[in-house]
């Protein structure tokens, strides 16, 4: 069970973030408001706490409606649902690097609208961008789509229509050199094998354990999993060995289907 909205580490999730995990741990499921009232019991978020959450989230229609109290992912939701749901094969999308670089460039007209520049940086991070200077991110140009997808992507998260996305070459020896070192994959890499282990420590603990506290720790620690799968930068070969990656996926594999075995036997009591 999974998802990448997750609040500060040592605060528990809200009945939102809840809700919101269940919905996108499975991109065709469906829940009553009773199921969606028992994942926030899970961790202690009242009924009342949870029904407020369901409205708002109607509102914001990042939930719809599909029965009478039955409800699916929404429309504003769902973008990046898609992002969340694949998770397994984000290491598709990286291709052997040229040397060449994507830029975006960003200016005052991007920041004008805080909500859209929020939306823009978040875009960018996730297309495993870093600000190598003022106004300008950047990144290896190793993705399969390159330039083109980059672009499909940032705008289905609703980013700053105006931001400039190209593929660039010819940079001089002082900024290739520095561009290099925005990324430190030996840290990355370390990141990634120690929520590897942290995945089989937990998968082996809470194997048998109470049905509760199993369901609500397999959907904290798979969100933190599945929010650092989708936020890898997925850099080159050059930049940081991959086995980490695929080692990290693979163990969350295998709590994805352990994790969903709980919550279907959670809601089923």
């Amino acid at each position: 069970m999974s998802n990448m909205m997750v609040g500060p580490d040592d605060e528990g999730p809200s009945a939102r973030l809840v809700i919101l995990d269940l919905l996108s741990a499975d991109g065709q499921a469906t829940y009553s408001v009773a199921d969606l009232i028992r994942a926030g019991a899970a961790f202690g978020i009242g009924s009342a706490g949870a029904r407020t959450a369901i409205t708002r989230l109607k509102a914001e229609q990042r939930l719809r409606q599909v029965a009478r109290g039955l409800y699916a992912i929404g429309p504003e939701g769902e973008p990046l649902q898609h992002r969340i749901l694949g998770w397994r094969t984000v290491s598709a999308r990286r291709r052997d690097w040229n040397g060449e670089w994507l830029m975006a460039v960003a200016g005052p007209q991007e920041r004008a609208d805080r909500t859209v520049w929020r939306r823009t940086m978040r875009g960018l991070e996730l297309e495993g961008f870093v600000e190598a200077e003022t106004n300008l991110w950047v990144r290896p140009d190793n993705l399969v789509d390159a330039a083109v997808g980059v672009r499909e992507r940032l705008a289905e998260l609703d980013t700053a229509s105006s931001l400039l996305v190209v593929a660039a070459s010819g940079f001089d020896t002082i900024r290739r050199t520095r561009f290099h070192a925005l990324w430190d994959g030996k840290v990355i890499a370390a990141g990634h094998e120690r929520l590897r282990l942290a995945l089989d420590r937990s998968r082996a603990r809470l194997d048998g354990a109470e049905v509760r506290a199993a369901a609500a720790g397999t959907l904290t620690l798979g969100r933190q999993a599945v929010r650092r799968i989708v936020r890898d930068p997925l850099l080159p070969d050059e930049f940081c060995s991959p086995d980490a990656l695929t080692g990290l996926i693979a163990a969350m594999d295998l709590y994805d289907q352990f994790g969903k075995a709980v919550w279907r036997r959670y809601l089923a009591t």
